[in-house]
C-alpha cells in the first residue's frame, strides 16, 4: 500500500494494539456507564422532591466523567507518559513522531507536541466510532509501517517497547523472546 521506508524498530502488531484500544476505549465506556447511571439515579431522586433541574445538573456533571475518562486517556495520558496509555503500557507499545520523514528517524512525545496529540485522539476516536475496525485493520497490516489513519495524518507510528526501559525494540518481541530462550 505504502512507498514510504520501512521504520528501523520493531512496531506494534494489529493485536497489541487492539488488546490496547479495547482497555483504554473499555475503561471510558465504563466510566461512561458509571455516569449514566449516577445520572439516572439523581434525576429520579431529586425529581420526586421535587430538585428535578438539579438532579439533571449533577446528573449531568457525573456523565461528563466519561469525557473527563477519554481526555484523559486519549490525550493526557500520552502526552505526560511517553506516548503510552493504560492500554499501550500493559501491551508494552507506544506511541512516537516521525522526526524525518526522509530517514524515517523516530523520536518519543515531547512537551510541544499536545496539539498533534489532540489532532491524533480526535482522528483516532473518529475511526473507532464512525469507521469499522476493518478499515483500522486494512491500514495497519498493509501498511509498510503499521500505520492507520491518525498516525499517517499526524506522522506516528506505534512501536514495541521494552517493559522495563520503555525504549523501542530493535527486533519484534517474538524474535527477542526466541533468542533469550537460546
Amino acid at each position: 500500500m505504502s512507498e514510504k521506508p520501512d521504520v528501523k524498530v520493531a512496531l506494534a502488531t494489529f493485536n497489541e494494539r487492539l488488546m490496547a484500544g479495547l482497555i483504554d476505549y473499555g475503561i471510558v465506556f465504563v466510566a461512561y456507564i458509571i455516569g449514566v447511571i449516577l445520572n439516572a439515579i439523581l434525576t429520579t431522586v431529586l425529581n420526586a422532591i421535587g430538585l428535578g433541574f438539579i438532579g439533571w445538573l449533577l446528573g449531568s456533571l457525573f456523565y461528563l466523567l466519561g469525557t473527563a475518562a477519554a481526555i484523559y486517556i486519549f490525550i493526557w495520558m500520552p502526552y505526560k507518559n511517553d506516548g503510552k496509555t493504560f492500554g499501550k503500557k500493559k501491551q508494552n507499545i507506544k506511541i512516537m513522531f516521525i522526526e524525518d520523514e526522509a530517514k524515517w528517524s523516530l523520536r518519543p512525545v515531547q512537551d510541544g507536541d499536545l496539539i498533534q496529540i489532540i489532532l491524533r485522539a480526535i482522528v483516532g476516536g473518529i475511526e473507532a466510532t464512525w469507521i469499522p475496525v476493518v478499515i483500522a485493520w486494512y491500514f495497519i497490516t498493509n501498511d509498510n509501517n503499521r500505520q492507520r489513519l491518525a498516525d499517517q495524518l499526524l506522522k506516528t507510528v506505534v512501536v514495541q517497547c521494552d517493559p522495563e526501559t520503555g525504549e523501542p525494540l530493535r527486533k519484534p518481541r517474538v524474535v527477542a523472546e526466541k533468542k533469550k530462550e537460546d
